[in-house]
């Protein structure tokens, strides 16, 4: 039975799109380069953004429109490359210009292929975005200055951590003791082993809301530490691995071919990293798809951990990771607990002053998470290197 069709283009309107794309448009570049990143078609908006011709830039590697610090971390071709295992890969990052002096580009890396499905090259579609990032910029030092002025502490949530956690040790030890025991009746073993799974997620809970009130009461400290960021999200997927051959579930785990040390707490970026993994790897059916996407800007290491699973319903976006947030939509498959593992991914991700976001086209469609952590420990709100010359080397 065919397939119903999502999108249908005449071929004037083919003809229409591709002319103002590649010939009228002034807003968007476009830039077209081979497996080998040549540059090989280049159009106007391209030249007005950047202000190179097509002349001065066919045959050049797209390297070129790259700052110096993401040329020696080879991220032109990082953004290639994960363009051919996703298909797509977005990107924000600073590019120069001819005259030496930097614009925030925001684009989109595509695959193009052949008729026999082999990839033949990319498109990259990119635009000015130097005054969103501006306001990004103002909105952060915002996000920071609110962040130093509150710190309010969350009793309720305290109260129910430490009335938990007073009967959890001889709860666990209790049980211990009966499994020990050599007089054990077989009848027990089932009802123990789910008392033993029961334990160990009150546990797990107990964890998660001390770490809150940690949070809240300001006694959560981030020990920086300096160490490859490839590192940390290989750990991150050696400890999920396990989880995800039970379903029979694909990672696909991409990361820039260079080592890029950050600094950051390992075992709470650690923490995060398996959380949303996890969160992924529970909502993503048997034999799906995960992708953990590790990159990096000027400022930020970014990590997206996005699946192919069940996806979250629109009504949920917005509140996903606040504590206690259960879905209204039970077909959704989200939320249907506390909410408190990813309200401590986002605790953990703003004590070290970044930012998480959270993608779905709705049910039934996936579900992207987006973190994104400065790369080094933050001194204070340092000024953006806007318009500031590209070193010439």
């Amino acid at each position: 039975m065919d397939q119903p069709q999502t999108s249908h283009w005449t071929p004037e309107q083919a003809a229409a799109f591709t002319s103002m794309m590649l010939g009228s448009t002034r807003q968007y570049g476009v830039v077209f380069y081979d497996l080998a990143c040549r540059i090989t078609g280049w159009n106007e908006g391209a030249h007005l953004i950047t202000g190179w011709r097509a002349d001065d830039v066919l045959g050049q590697v797209t390297a070129m429109l790259f700052v110096p610090e993401d040329r020696a971390r080879k991220l032109d071709r990082h953004e290639a490359s994960t363009a051919l295992v996703v298909g797509m890969s977005e990107n924000e990052r600073w590019h120069v210009r001819k005259d030496g002096s930097r614009f925030w580009s925001s684009g989109v890396n595509i695959v193009l292929r052949d008729e026999t499905g082999q990839p033949s090259g990319f498109v990259k579609v990119f635009r000015d975005a130097t005054h969103l990032r501006s306001r990004m910029k103002y909105l952060e030092n915002s996000l920071q200055e609110c962040h130093q002025r509150g710190g309010e502490k969350n009793v309720f949530i305290g109260t129910i951590a430490h009335e938990l956690r007073n009967p959890l040790a001889p709860l666990k030890t209790a049980l211990q003791l009966m499994q020990r025991s050599p007089g054990e009746n077989p009848r027990y073993e089932h009802p123990m082993r789910i008392m033993e799974r029961q334990l160990g997620f009150l546990e797990r809970l107990v964890e998660d809301l001390v770490d809150l009130t940690r949070v809240e009461s300001g006694k959560m400290r981030i020990a920086y530490q300096t160490l490859p960021l490839q590192h940390i999200v290989q750990v991150a997927l050696d400890s999920c691995r396990v989880a995800a051959e039970a379903k029979a579930l694909t990672i696909h785990a991409l990361m820039p071919p260079v080592p890029i040390d950050v600094e950051a707490d390992p075992p709470r970026l650690h923490q995060v990293l398996v959380n949303l993994l996890n969160n992924a790897i529970k909502y993503t059916p048997e034999r799906g798809c995960i992708w953990l996407t590790a990159n990096v800007d000027q400022t930020h290491f970014v990590c997206y951990v996005k699946d192919n699973g069940k996806g979250i319903s629109a009504d949920l976006l917005p509140k996903i990771f606040d504590v206690f947030t259960q879905a209204d939509d039970a077909r959704a498959e989200r939320g249907d607990g506390l909410g408190i593992g990813l309200a401590v991914v986002k605790e953990i991700v703003s004590l070290h002053q970044g930012t998480v976001e959270v993608r779905s086209e709705g049910p039934g469609k996936g579900s992207e998470f987006i973190i994104r952590i400065p790369l080094r420990r933050p001194h204070g709100s340092e000024p953006e290197p806007l318009g500031r010359p590209a070193d010439p080397s």
